[in-house]
């Protein structure tokens, strides 16, 4: 069994910690909408402190990470941003992985016309620029989480289907299934029994790839404003503000630069890591 290095231990401790303070957000800071009755750090992120800070103060111990054009504290909408990226990303990776795993079992099972059609249909999707797609269907709908899911799943799912897909043709001739095949074995047994538990690796290994990219995506729809509703905390419209008074709060920039630069890095090097893990000709050498 190969060692696993120390980096991705490393990498997966920043994940867990971000998932932690997503979990726990309405503990750690104080919002309208939250169930927490004695949250840790008392500000906000929808109100202004109007009592305690000017517009644009730096950061303090009363906020650490500053406040922003109107008052807002930078650290509980940070952590309000985090946690809504990182839930809808959740969200948009969980449809497309069951939506590709489906669909692409089906096509590399049952071939023929299935395979057909549906191989066009991607072809489709993907051989069309879908940011400028994203950008064009949100430009036409009002601000929202639903109309946003539906954009982010709009081709989310074709990798998926295409690794289940060539995983499928692959292991379908093996002598395994070929065997079940003759004991009388059903297509459904097979299908969710033999031949998708032996297609998983793949599909395990762009997971959290997949979630790099839906939180890039997400924080650059809301960087332009086609993304999160507008009054929602969100890292994409923090970087904004940064873009527009970047000489009046330079921290409105450093401090979820900062934070969304770790937590891409962080999956990207732990999805790296558990490809790595998967991979067998990796660990027979």
């Amino acid at each position: 069994m190969r060692k696993i290095p120390l980096l991705t231990y490393v990498a997966g401790s920043i994940v867990f910690l971000f998932l932690m303070i997503a979990v726990f957000a309405p503990w750690i800071a104080a919002s309208s909408d939250s169930n927490s009755i004695f949250p840790i750090f008392k500000m906000g992120p929808e109100t202004p402190d109007i009592f305690s800070a000017e517009y644009f103060a730096p950061p303090s111990a009363l906020h650490p990470f500053g406040t922003d054009y109107i008052g807002r504290d930078v650290l509980a909408r940070l952590i309000y941003g985090l946690r809504s990226a990182l839930f809808f990303a959740m969200a948009v990776v969980s449809i497309c992985l069951s939506v590709g795993v489906i669909l692409g079992g089906i096509m590399g099972f049952f071939g023929g016309k299935i395979d057909f059609i549906l191989s066009r249909v991607m072809e489709i999707i993907g051989n069309y620029p879908i940011f400028l797609l994203q950008l064009t269907l949100l430009a036409f709908f009002t601000q929202g989480y639903g109309i946003l899911l539906f954009v982010m799943i709009l081709a989310g799912w074709i990798p998926y289907c295409r690794f289940t897909r060539a995983e499928f043709l692959k292991l379908r001739n093996q002598e395994f299934i070929q065997s079940s095949q003759a004991l009388g074995a059903s297509r459904i047994r097979i299908f969710f029994r033999h031949l998708l538990p032996n297609s998983l690796t793949p599909i395990l290994s762009y997971i959290p790839f997949d979630m790099t990219s839906t939180i890039v995506v997400l924080g650059a729809l809301s960087f332009l404003g086609f993304g999160e509703p507008i009054d929602a905390p969100s890292i994409g419209e923090l970087l904004k503000q940064a873009n527009n008074y970047f000489r009046q709060a330079w921290w409105l920039a450093v401090f979820p630069g900062v934070t969304l630069f770790a937590l891409t890095l962080s999956l990207a090097l732990f999805g790296s890591s558990i490809r790595d893990i998967l991979d067998p000709r990796l660990q027979e050498k």
